[in-house]
């Protein structure tokens, strides 16, 4: 699923707001138990909104060079749930303690699709708004940039790019956006697809698809392969 045409997509602000808003009244797509290894860890991130005056932005953190995991790369707050923690509040622990947006500044809209990585993550994108730019506090031993990507810049389609990777006799297409000071790969990139896509009325629910690369994926690799 893209929202991307060879033009341009124009968006109203307000529309868009309201079509997020209605992420709280769908039923979304959650994996069966049966589908997820016992292994993946069960994960959640932000992906937050706000206006700045005719268009929207959206918070990215490029992670810390000396994390353990994904070093470097652009993502959304989030993490690992604790024990006993739902999929919000894990999203909200996680993006206070990342980026010290305290949690009551964030209106929660509603979730998307389940999502996996292929380090071992059962992952639940949730989206958030905000009612102004927020006043970051990044926590250095995670993060290391904070960027604030505008969506009018994410909707041109000279900002979309493929890469194709061949696993076996399957072929993964990672996204790519870019913005002019960075980009985002990856399964980050598909779950800020999939957000822009609702906010543009294109409701074409990514977790079957999801699903089914999940399963070719585990047919391709062993437990070790995922660690």
């Amino acid at each position: 699923m893209t929202p991307f045409t060879r033009a341009p997509l124009a968006f109203e602000v307000e529309t868009f707001e309201t079509r997020l808003r209605g992420l709280g009244a769908r039923e979304a797509f959650v994996f069966p138990s049966d589908a997820v290894p016992n292994d993946f860890h069960r994960s959640s991130v932000l992906i937050c909104f706000w206006r700045d005056d005719d268009d929207l932005r959206v918070i990215l953190t490029r992670r810390a060079e000396r994390l353990s995991s994904h070093a470097g790369q652009m993502a959304f707050p989030g993490g690992r749930l604790d024990e006993g923690e739902s999929a919000i509040e894990a999203a909200l622990r996680e993006t206070e303690e990342e980026i010290g947006l305290p949690s009551e500044e964030i209106e929660i809209l509603g979730r998307l699709d389940d999502a996996w990585s292929g380090a071992g993550h059962l992952l639940v994108p949730v989206v958030g708004w905000l009612e102004r730019r927020p006043r970051f506090r990044p926590n250095p031993a995670e993060v290391a940039e904070i960027h604030e990507p505008r969506v009018s810049a994410l909707l041109d389609p000279r900002a979309y790019e493929e890469d194709v990777v061949e696993l076996g006799d399957e072929r993964f297409t990672n996204a790519i956006l870019r913005w002019s000071e960075a980009h985002v790969y990856g399964l980050s990139t598909g779950l800020l697809i999939e957000a822009l896509a609702w906010g543009l009325g294109l409701e074409e629910p990514p977790g079957p698809g999801r699903l089914r690369a999940l399963r070719a994926f585990l047919r391709h690799k062993a437990p070790a392969d995922r660690k």
